[in-house]
């Protein structure tokens, strides 16, 4: 039960009485009813997290307060953050602020690479919407989908589509088009399936914030948003895919890219494909075209298998991209 110490003496606050377990939320709930109790007060918040500024500067306007509202970092010589005057001069974007900050990252969503608050709210002012997300009644796939639309915008892909793994696939196609390199793959979206269990924690997150001002969080199990339940240790831990979703298709597990650049290119074994009975691709550096001797670009069949020399052209470059005992 939150006591109340004023002037020396001590009082119960059954109107501040909560059942949320955050303690970003119990901070915002008290600070903004102590607010809206005097609105000539000036109350200070002594915190320096983010998700908890996020919740401030929401709730002060959508409230529509007028106290001074300021928020100090207990650590010495960092500024002191104006909420009041944040939320005048932002009023625009404050009222999404809750739903740009949660799926770009927060206490308990995953960042993205690249994709930060900035790339957010420019997003959101050509007109993106994340409307559905945190609200307990909506259903998940529309809020999944609303959710994949924006974060595609905010990697440059405006095309609709409701599949994250396309937009990542596109953005693979611009990039090594752009570029002999390869990408790196930090800088590619996540997976659909990855995605969705983000937009979940996401949701989750939210729904709870929204909530912040009543004495209950919402009914929305965390088990069913992007957690898993560690009996043993007492906590939640975030769920990367569903226990039935691969990490990878079976054949991406097993490719390997070879680094052969003799003139008769990847005819022995010690070419990491050749060796491993596998074709050359595109994205190995002999190009897995007609130049390249690999029987297996040709033939499947067990004959020509058979006649694979055991030994390598002079030249042949061994460089594989994975770590194995037979490149030894």
């Amino acid at each position: 039960m939150p006591t109340q110490v004023s002037k020396g003496r001590k009082s119960p606050r059954l109107d501040l009485a909560s059942t949320h377990e955050e303690a970003d939320i119990l901070i915002t709930q008290q600070a903004i009813h102590l607010a809206k109790e005097d609105p000539e007060s000036h109350v200070r918040v002594v915190c320096d997290d983010t998700d908890v500024f996020a919740l401030l500067a929401y709730y002060f306007l959508s409230e529509k307060l007028q106290s001074s509202l300021t928020m100090q970092s207990p650590i010495m010589g960092r500024s002191c953050i104006d909420v009041k005057e944040t939320a005048r001069k932002h009023s625009a974007i404050v009222p999404e602020l809750l739903v740009l900050h949660a799926l770009t990252g927060c206490d308990s969503v995953a960042a993205t690479y690249g994709i930060g608050k900035t790339k957010a709210i420019a997003v959101a002012r050509k007109g993106y919407t994340l409307d559905q997300l945190g609200k307990p009644l909506a259903n998940i796939v529309e809020v999944t989908e609303q959710a994949t639309a924006f974060m595609g915008a905010c990697y440059g892909i405006t095309t609709p589509t409701s599949s994250m793994t396309k937009i990542r696939q596109k953005l693979w196609a611009q990039k090594t088009g752009k570029s002999t390199a390869a990408p790196k793959l930090c800088s590619l979206p996540p997976t659909t399936e990855a995605f969705e269990q983000n937009v979940r924690r996401a949701h989750h997150q939210v729904a709870h914030w929204y909530s912040a001002l009543s004495g209950d969080p919402p009914t929305l199990a965390a088990v069913e948003h992007g957690w898993e339940a560690d009996d043993t240790n007492k906590r939640l831990i975030p769920r990367n895919m569903e226990d039935a979703v691969s990490y990878a298709p079976e054949h991406i597990l097993k490719l390997v890219r070879c680094g052969c650049t003799s003139e008769r290119a990847c005819r022995g074994g010690k070419c990491g494909c050749t060796g491993r009975q596998l074709p050359c691709t595109m994205f190995c550096t002999c190009g897995g075209g007609t130049t390249c001797s690999n029987p297996f670009n040709i033939t499947e069949s067990a004959t020509d298998h058979a006649d694979i020399p055991d030994d390598s052209d002079e030249g042949n470059d061994r460089a594989m991209d994975v770590d194995d005992e037979d490149d030894e």
